[in-house]
């Protein structure tokens, strides 16, 4: 419960609301039901057996930018089909921030391992990067409940995103050449207040939704969504040597 202190509740507002105390209580319910593998040492020992590889941490940044871009698109999807025009806009700033996040890591490779990235990579990582901008193009609008449920999983992924992000820092100030650093500081602040910003709305979202439904459904819908999220982690870890410790935020089902 330690890491819900640390790195959920540090990244919501100070003074919650009760939208915002009720997805805390939700949040804190699933972990103590099942603890997943990011909130847990084997995890940072894990990722540690790695950092000594710099080629395996560029692999990370690489990694990371593409799948920012595959958070942008599920996110795009989801805008699209949203009926509420406050959420279309928390949304839609979260599209364009994960665009920018691609660009971002490509940034932190090249501040951190100058002229070690490829151009033929770079022109391949380049070409997957969806646009900056949100345009909202007609689409099916979904349930409120399905909305509730890609919420859960959007917020699921920026928290451990969030943990990943804490994990990289040292790493990547140790590799970083001394005349990067300012910029590289001011790179992953720009990245930590992102994620926490998304972690405030969707958790504040997801608290309001909430009360649409009988508290049971609830529950057991986001500790479903905590043990798919966590077998998918699980997976994940069997190929980190590949240099992957991203992932998409939302899955087709």
């Amino acid at each position: 419960m330690d890491y819900v202190a640390r790195f959920v509740e540090t990244a919501l507002d100070e003074q919650g609301d009760i939208a915002t105390r009720d997805y805390l209580r939700l949040f804190g319910d699933a972990v103590a039901r099942h603890v997943p593998p990011y909130f847990l040492a084997d995890y940072g020992n894990s990722f540690r057996s790695h950092i000594e590889n710099p080629v395996w941490v560029l692999q990370s940044l690489v990694s990371n930018a593409i799948k920012e871009g595959e958070g942008s698109r599920d996110l795009a999807k989801i805008a699209n089909a949203c009926t509420s025009a406050g959420l279309v806009d928390d949304l839609s700033q979260h599209v364009e921030d994960e665009a920018g996040h691609c660009r971002m890591y490509l940034r932190l490779a090249d501040l951190v391992f100058p002229d070690a990235l490829p151009d033929n990579v770079r022109g391949a990582v380049e070409t997957q990067f969806p646009p900056m901008q949100h345009s909202q193009v007609e689409a099916a609008s979904l349930e409120t409940w399905r909305v509730l449920d890609y919420l859960i999983q959007v917020n699921l992924g920026e928290v451990r995103t969030r943990i990943h992000q804490k994990l990289l820092e040292p790493v990547l100030e140790a590799y970083c050449p001394h005349r990067n650093l300012d910029m590289l500081g001011r790179t992953l602040c720009k990245l930590s207040g992102d994620e926490c910003s998304h972690i405030r709305y969707t958790a504040r979202r997801i608290g309001e939704l909430s009360k649409e439904f009988a508290s049971t459904r609830v529950e057991e819908l986001f500790w479903q969504r905590l043990l798919q999220f966590t077998a998918y982690t699980e997976r994940e870890l069997g190929s980190q040597r590949a240099g992957g410790f991203a992932t998409s935020l939302v899955r087709d089902r």
